[in-house]
């Protein structure tokens, strides 16, 4: 297969992907990431292995994440797909680094990402102007009217791609391999298709590209001033396409968001950080668990809590405090900064400059490209968690890669078995690939739950089916205690309580505990669920002023217990 079809493909396919399955929306783009990445990372050959301590530093920081991620889920019999990505972040990390010499490689995959940039900004147009053409096949469809979401059906996720492919598509008009009239033109359509999003993220964002065109003398002129001027892009597109909205009497999210006086423009983001400090503050040495922050956060008692139900903070740093701890967090941001650190060079290796008549004048320097990307992506993590999916965190560990191999001496090969590194790296990609068929057959199980299929079973038998899945029997565990009849065992919420908690299953989980005679588990869950303030979760409490009230109307705080306390009584089996 040729290099530059491959890059095209491994970038843009989980990013353009528009088919959902249920009941994660995004599942066939995660799944094409991580198949794709294995594909690149066994075929693409890479080269000699640049060794040195940061390389050694940033592979420690993983694979604590992933050993923290792995292990207690293992254990516990929940699933480990969290340990597995990262542990697939590893491989790519170290192809990235064997490959950083390559400049075939980076213009590939520059160009791959130029590719998915347009491609973004077709499926933006698309769902704004003319959202009866998404037909859920080639674009998705839009829901959330006024505004492009993207075919990752997230409006922040769009504007994130959109300018990771401005960052690429300006190292492709560095390297002299795409025309200055070309290179400005996509930028400018890409930088209109961010606007088209109406994300404050990507909005604010548009900052690290002025600061790379102030700070990289060695970009070409042209490159600087198009790179400078897109917040006067932005403020020009988000001008016309209020017009038009006024004009066609449409909706523009981002007029009517700009028009709204008052409310929380932080969208609940600072109450959820306000929690998650009290909650570090309550278990800072050892944190609540990889990947137990929603159940921690929705067990523990916080009268002034968002609405909504949060299985994230929407800040990456405090993500992992809250979950691993302050010490290991620190330890695994001193690894990721040292290894930075120690690849500075990398700023200032440079690719021999394409030759022809559209050469550019000066040579070309990756890393600068990769840390401007890199920088996006961490913007996005201190106000999402962009990381905890396949399609960011597998590119983000290639150019994180690609960094440390720049800043390393000329590639080597080890002097015992120069081959062994690549071969492990190579059989490595063939078991991403591998994970990715058996996900998508694994998963087969559990989508036939939410959407069966001719000569589907009877819904108990496909809740039966799909609980045997190791990847993703939550969903079954889900259905099984929020569909009639309803499994009558706490020990069934266990693993869904551990993903995502919402109306349903904390409801279902404190009749559950009330049926099975745990009165005071039960009172406090209906307590937590008392607290959301929901609409959804009204009904369940609105004879509470009747003269003979239901059990979960006691607002009397319940005693000697917490959150570790009811998560034990869910894992008893």
């Amino acid at each position: 297969m040729n290099v530059d079809l491959l890059a095209a493909l491994v970038v843009a396919v989980p990013l353009l992907l528009a088919p959902a399955s249920v009941p994660d929306a995004v599942f066939f783009n995660q799944v094409a990431a991580l198949g794709l990445w294995g594909l690149w990372c066994a075929y693409a050959a890479p080269r000699g292995a640049p060794a040195g301590w940061p390389l050694r530093c940033a592979l420690g920081a993983l694979l604590l994440l992933a050993a923290s991620a792995l292990v207690p889920r293992i254990l516990a019999g929940r699933s480990p797909t969290d340990g597995l990505l990262l542990l697939a972040a590893c491989v790519v990390t170290l192809t990235g680094a064997r490959q950083a010499h390559d400049a075939a490689a980076w213009t590939a995959w520059s160009r791959g990402w130029w590719i998915a940039g347009l491609g973004c900004v077709l499926v933006a147009l698309v769902q704004y102007f003319a959202p009866s053409l998404a037909d859920g096949w080639l674009i998705a469809a839009n829901s959330s009217p006024g505004r492009a979401v993207g075919n990752m059906r997230q409006p922040n996720h769009l504007s994130t791609a959109l300018l990771c492919a401005t960052v690429m598509t300006a190292s492709l008009w560095q390297a002299g391999r795409l025309r200055a009239g070309w290179g400005g033109g996509s930028i400018a359509l890409m930088v209109f298709a961010l606007a088209l999003t109406a994300s404050r993220t990507g909005m604010l964002s548009l900052a690290l590209l002025v600061a790379w065109a102030a700070l990289d003398r060695t970009l070409p002129r042209a490159l600087r001033r198009t790179l400078a001027a897109t917040p006067l892009i932005y403020a020009a597109s988000w001008g016309v396409t209020a017009l038009y909205a006024e004009w066609r009497h449409a909706a523009f999210f981002g007029a009517e968001r700009l028009a709204q006086q008052g409310g929380d423009i932080s969208s609940s983001r600072v109450a959820i950080w306000k929690n998650t400090l009290e909650l570090i503050a309550q278990q800072p040495w050892a944190g609540v668990g990889y990947g137990n922050f929603n159940i921690a956060w929705t067990l523990t008692p916080f009268p002034d809590r968002p609405i909504a139900f949060f299985d994230h903070t929407h800040n990456a740093p405090l993500q992992l405090a809250v979950e691993i701890g302050v010490p290991a967090t620190l330890l695994v941001l001193c690894l990721l900064g040292a290894a930075l650190w120690g690849a500075r060079d990398a700023l200032d290796r440079a690719m021999p400059a394409a030759t022809g008549s559209a050469a550019a004048a000066a040579p070309t320097y990756p890393g600068r490209a990769a840390l401007a990307m890199l920088a996006v992506l961490a913007a996005h993590s201190l106000l999402e968690y962009p990381l905890w999916y396949a399609y960011f965190l597998l590119p983000a560990a290639w150019a994180f890669g690609v960094v440390l191999g720049l800043g390393a001496n000329e590639p080597r090969e080890p002097p015992l078995l120069p081959h062994a590194r690549s071969l492990a790296l190579r059989l490595a990609g063939v078991l991403m690939v591998a994970g990715a068929l058996y996900a998508v057959w694994d998963h087969a199980r559990v989508a036939a739950i939410f959407a069966p299929g001719p000569g589907a079973g009877s819904l108990r038998e496909r809740i039966e089916q799909g609980r045997r899945s190791p990847l993703f029997g939550h969903h079954a565990d889900y259905a099984a205690v929020t569909t009639e009849p309803r499994d009558p065992s706490p020990a069934t919420f266990d693993r869904p309580l551990h993903q995502l908690v919402d109306v349903r299953l904390l409801q279902a989980y404190a009749e559950a505990l009330h049926a099975a005679g745990r009165e005071a588990e039960a009172l406090y869950a209906a307590q937590r669920l008392r607290e959301f303030r929901r609409a959804d979760a009204q009904e369940w409490f609105a004879g509470c002023g009747d003269a003979e009230p239901g059990w979960q109307c006691e607002t009397r705080p319940v005693e000697g217990l917490d959150w570790r306390a009811m998560e034990a009584q869910a894992a008893a089996r």
